[in-house]
This record gives structure tokens, sequence and C-alpha cells, in this order.
């Protein structure tokens, strides 16, 4: 098999936000070199198409291949078909494509990280890279938040705000819920301004602008798009990483002390392991591939749920599909089952001319998934078999919100912008219509060595390997109450600190 003349310090699998961080952040020391893989485009900031930058969802965007990943498939609960699993593909991954949401997870997740294995994942071990990682354009001031970093976060003034989320705000200050003006404070709960990575003038701020572009020109920086990696080399004999594996048989290799990152997100980081021999012993067999490490890799997978209740919208209240959607948001504690503060939020949408909605979004699920792998061919991925709704503590919360939504539009703010009467589904309906956030995570789970469920070490080590690593949302001992995007450059950013030796 041909090899790359020159071997790397670092070879990183994935562009997208924890790769472009960690490529940008090691390599400001010059004498450390790295290769950045990445199966999409090396996409320039200037290159992006306009429908990518701005502050709202083009409705052509999710169609566009060199954007998107295709070929990938979910079903996000037993009584669905299986549909399209839609994954950010090309440098920056997802966060050149999302909602823009851009909101962290709690203190009390970092709690259950704690005791769920990552000891010293606390906090206060996190939060000095919550605030290095972005410029908060309103709050950066604040001690919990940070000025001048790779990703800004902006917040629309009130005075800008559309009917849908006027009426949605007045309506749950009406009930009595306290106003909180910075969902990310560490104390924050009830309604908030919904924070976006964007820049003032509504430009999208992704990882790739904000990282990668910077560090384009640095000499010990390759970054490969359109390179397709397929799986971990192993030196013979040994379970230690020395290269990657593109699909087209070319070797890409460490130096001697290097190592291989996965950063390829939740579902396809996975996935190279399995097709490296990393996995269920069972499912490995199952594949024909030889048993490197018996590890749970794709078990347990955990989602944010979305479900929507449609609004009719009388025609004045109504917005074009291209204006910003969602600039509230409502976080509360249902206090159902042991899921802890803060698991739900409700936030209005106006995506659809003539239409409005509420959205049920459950931060915290009990209902587990996993990724079902049935082929070593690297240009699929594995079924991502959510399991939404499955549990009843999750489905008993879904009832609570929808009794809430009831409260809400019958609030005199909301009755002024109906076109109609509201048609709240019954929550047995949900199951059939319930959606994805994108944030799937929990796949290649952070804890102690010796629990069943872990797959790497709290340094983010692939457990009976040598210089692997899995650096990206995957790690999550649980997923948190907030987007997964913060939280997954938080993990990069102190990763890469920790690889550069300059933090614990």
């Amino acid at each position: 098999m041909p090899e790359t003349a020159r071997g790397f310090d670092y070879v990183i699998v994935g562009g997208g936000a924890a790769g472009s961080a960690l490529a940008a952040r090691l390599t400001e020391n010059p004498e450390v070199s790295v290769v950045l893989i990445e199966a999409g485009g090396n996409n320039r900031p200037a290159d992006v198409p306009a429908a990518f930058q701005g502050r709202s969802i083009d409705l052509d965007m999710d169609h566009n291949p060199d954007f998107w990943w295709q070929g990938l498939r979910t079903r996000r609960n037993p009584s669905q078909e299986i549909v399209a699993y839609q994954g950010g593909r090309g440098t920056g991954g997802t966060s050149q494509v999302n909602g823009l949401f851009a909101i962290r997870g709690v203190p009390a997740d970092f709690d259950r990280w704690v005791e769920l294995g990552a000891e010293d994942w606390s906090w206060d071990d996190v939060l000095p890279y919550y605030r290095k990682l972005e410029n908060d354009l309103d709050f950066g001031d604040a001690p919990y938040h940070g000025k001048g970093g790779p990703l800004s976060i902006y917040r629309e003034p009130q005075k800008d705000w559309g009917g849908v989320d006027i009426a949605f705000r007045d309506s749950v200050l009406d009930l009595g819920n306290p106003w909180y003006e910075d969902v990310n404070a560490p104390d924050s709960t009830g309604l908030s301004t919904f924070p976006m990575h964007v820049h003032a003038d509504g430009r999208r701020s992704s990882a790739n602008d904000g990282y990668l572009e910077p560090a384009r020109g640095r000499a010990n920086l390759t970054i490969r798009g359109n390179t397709l990696a397929d799986r971990i080399v192993f030196a013979p004999g040994t379970k230690r990483a020395t290269g990657v594996r593109l699909a087209d048989g070319e070797i890409v290799s460490v130096n001697p002390g290097g190592e291989v990152i996965l950063s390829a997100g939740g579902a396809l980081s996975p996935a190279m392991l399995v097709r490296s021999g990393i996995g269920p012993a069972a499912e490995l067999t199952r594949l024909g591939v030889e048993v490197v490490a018996d590890l749970p890799v794709g078990q347990d997978l955990t989602e944010h749920p979305f479900m929507l209740v449609n609004l009719p919208v009388a025609a004045e209240f109504a917005h074009s599909p291209f204006n910003r959607t969602v600039n509230a948001a409502w976080r509360y504690t249902s206090g159902i089952g042991d899921t802890g503060p803060n698991d739900m939020m409700v936030i209005p949408n106006n995506n659809w001319v003539g239409l409005a909605g509420l959205c049920i979004w459950q931060q915290h699920a009990v209902s587990r998934g996993k990724l079902v792998f049935e082929s070593l061919d690297p240009t699929t991925g594995p079924l991502v078999d959510y399991g939404m709704l499955t549990d009843e503590i999750d489905v008993l919360r879904a009832k609570d919100a929808l009794d809430r939504i009831h409260e809400l539009v019958a609030r005199p703010a909301f009755r002024r912008i109906l076109d109609g009467k509201a048609e709240i589904p019954p929550v047995e309906e949900l199951p059939k219509t319930v959606m994805s956030s994108h944030h799937l995570t929990t796949t290649v789970r952070m804890g102690r060595p010796e629990d069943a469920t872990t797959v790497v070490d709290t340094q983010c080590r692939v457990l009976g390997t040598e210089g692997l690593r899995v650096i990206d949302q995957s790690v999550m001992p649980e997923l948190v109450k907030g987007n997964t995007l913060l939280t997954t450059l938080m993990i990069a950013e102190r990763m890469a600190d920790r690889l550069k030796g300059s933090a614990a």
C-alpha cells in the first residue's frame, strides 16, 4: 500500500468543530506537525455559499451534498420509518450548517460527569475552556464568559424580534416564569434570549472561519480535503496506532511517539473504530473484523428529542422563511423522574409563512439508542437508531410540556397572533413525529477504565490501545443540557491544552 513520504506528529480524522479546533491549537507550536483529514471540502470562508452564512437556515441547505453527508440513515422512534441522517460535511462540519444555537451545558451536567467517572471534568475544570472558545458580544466581561475567542456569540435585541417571539415572551412571563437575561449564566433558568454563534452583522461564526482560517498559512499544518479515511493502522503485533489508511489505500503515518486522533463525530468516529477492530466483540466477529479491543462502541446513544406543535398565525405576524426564527428560550425543571434541573426547554419557531410553532425540547432524555453497524464501507455510516420516547419518563415529560403549551397559547399575547384555534396533538402522536436535534453523543463514552460502559479514559485515550484518542462529542459521559457545539469545542480546547502540556 502507498505511504505518505512524511509522517506527522498528529493525524486528525475529521475537520468538523473538534478537529478544526484541535488542528488550530496544536499547530500554535511551530515544532508540532499536524495533518487534518476531511472527507468533505477544505472550504475557505469566502467560498462558502451565502445561504450558509446568514442567521437563518436557507431551505435549500439540507440538499447540498458539498456540506451534508449523503447516504447516512436514522430511525428516531420504532414507529417511524428510516430516513436520511443529517450531518455536516467539509471543514467546520456541522458548525457550518446548523441552526446557530449556542447554549452551554449547565453546572449540574458536569457534576454528573464526575459521578460517571470523568473525575477531572467538573464545572470548575471546564469553565475556563468555555470562556476561551468564545467572543461573547453581550456578556464578554462577565466572569463566566469570554472575550476575543474564535467563536462569536450574539443575541438578537428584543426590539428586532418578530411577533411570534414577542407573543411567546409575554405569555411565558404572564405565567409567572422568571426572566434571566443570559441563558449561559451558571444559575440561569426561566425565559432568556437565545444566543447564536454569529457575528454582530449577522454572519455565521463557524469553527472553519474562527479556528482554521487563521491557521491555514502555517507550514506545520496540512489540510487534506475531499479525503476519505478508512481505518486505523496498528504496528504489526501491537495495539499501537501508527497511522490511518485512506479509502484509496494510501497510508498517512504518524511520527514515532505521535498519535492518531478521531474527531469525526458521534456516528463516524465509532464507525471508524469498528472498521479498525475496536468495538463490541460480537459485532466485530459478525462483520468479519479481527478484534483489537472489545469495547462498547456505539452503545447507550443519547440525543435531545425535539417535538413541534404547529400554530396558525395571522398574516401580519408571519415571517419569511429566511428571517431569524428563534430568539427566545424557556428553560424549566419538569420535576418528573430523576432528570435534574433545567431538563426541559420550549422555544418558538416561525420557519413557515402563515404557520408558527412551539418546540418541545427535552434537554435530558432517559431513552437510549444505539448505532447499528451494517457495513465496513467507509462511504456509508451506521444506522443511527435513536430510540426516542421509548422510556415512559420521557413520554410523561412530553405530556407535561403539552399541558404547559395549552396554557401558553391561551394567554392574551398568543391569542392576538393566532389565526384560528391551535391544534395541539395528544401525546400519543408525538412518537410518530419526534425529530432529532442532531446532537448525537455518548457513543464513545468517557469514564473509569473498569466501568463496562467506558471506551475512552479521561484523557480521551481509547482503552486497550496506544497512540489513539477520540476527541469530539461522542466521548461525553452524558449529554449536556444544551446544544453540543460549545461543549464539543470546550472538549477540544481542553484536550489541545493537555496535549501541549499546558494543562493537567
